[in-house]
């Protein structure tokens, strides 16, 4: 994902969509800032993760990470996009059960 963004020229995109994607990531941060860099202003990021009951990072028995909707938040800021939503979903099912997730929106201000 960070090679693919890395190729791309800055301010070059109007929408990034990574769905179930970002599950492969202990840390959110290295991608969520080359995504605010080919976003143009006003561009928007959408994303799913699986997430658990606390707040940080863990690594799952599926070997994906889940992460904590605070995590997920600061994650966004840190990286200078805006959330404008983060809800629960589930992105996939896993034995015919939905695995926790959330889905979140970023903008690019």
């Amino acid at each position: 994902m960070l090679q693919g963004l890395q190729g791309r020229p800055e301010a070059s995109a109007d929408l990034v969509l990574a769905a179930d994607a970002m599950v492969y990531l202990a840390d959110l941060a290295p991608v969520l800032r080359e995504v605010k860099r080919v976003l143009m202003s006003g561009g928007m990021l959408a994303f799913t993760v699986e997430t658990h009951h606390g707040d940080d990072v863990i690594l799952g028995e599926g070997l994906r990470y889940a992460h904590g909707a605070a995590h997920v938040r600061e994650s966004i800021g840190e990286a200078g996009l805006k959330l404008s939503e983060l809800g629960h979903s589930s992105a996939r099912n896993e034995d015919n059960t939905p695995v926790p997730g959330l889905v979140a929106l970023a903008v690019k201000a």
